[in-house]
């Protein structure tokens, strides 16, 4: 059975910060939905989604992800993904996300990348 999701986020200067841990299905990935637009609602355009405890992701996720991936572009700002497992990684790119997305192998080099342009 899948893990049970949580998330957990931090601000870190101009940078959002999501954590998640479990299977992230659709109601995993409208909770990630709902702090970003919260905090892209505060100014906050610069988020980091590391999935390094999130290894299982659907395609309902996915969907929902790529509406996170709008709203961040249409605010003008820019998305990180962390930690993707190989298997992730290979449907992001198939799917597209990688296209608007940048994958980083850590969250330290996200933060940093994202920091260092602001």
């Amino acid at each position: 059975m899948a893990e049970e999701f949580s998330l957990v986020h931090q601000v870190d200067g101009p940078v959002l910060v999501i954590r998640t841990k479990g299977y992230l299905n659709d109601l995993g990935a409208e909770q990630v939905d709902t702090i970003c637009s919260e905090h892209l609602a505060k100014g906050i355009k610069k988020i980091v989604i590391n999935l390094e405890h999130s290894p299982l992701i659907n395609s309902i996720g996915i969907s929902i992800l790529i509406g996170v991936i709008e709203a961040i572009e249409e605010a003008g700002g820019a998305l990180a993904f962390t930690t993707l497992t190989p298997t992730n990684r290979k449907t992001f790119e198939m799917m597209g996300l990688l296209q608007f997305a940048q994958p980083f192998d850590n969250e330290v080099a996200a933060v940093t990348t994202f920091k260092s342009a602001a």
